[in-house]
């Protein structure tokens, strides 16, 4: 139980699992009633796959460095190297 709270104590984890949760119930509308509406929701979903796996890298691959910090500090390299990153997973996701 400790586990659950933990987890919607976080308000990052709160927004993708909301968000995932309305790809997922647009995914299953679309695809029954509205099939040319499909890539939106689709679209969506990967969208929300994608913002999570950069959450989870940053989070747990660079502990050591404090993502907001750096970028209030105005630190450019890191803010690109970020941008890197989120377009590395946005074309694996894209073609997938």
């Amino acid at each position: 139980m400790n586990a659950i709270k933990d987890f919607f104590s976080n308000s990052a984890l709160k927004t993708v699992a909301i968000v995932t949760f309305f790809a997922v119930v647009f995914i299953f509308i679309t695809f029954n009633w509205l099939i040319e509406l499909s890539s939106f929701a689709v679209g969506l979903a990967k969208g929300a796959l994608g913002v999570f796996l950069v959450w989870i890298f940053d989070k747990y691959a660079m502990k050591e460095l404090n993502t907001i910090e750096e970028l209030k500090k105005g630190n450019i390299s890191y803010a690109l190297w970020m941008l890197g990153l989120c377009i590395v997973i946005a074309a694996a996701i894209l073609n997938s």
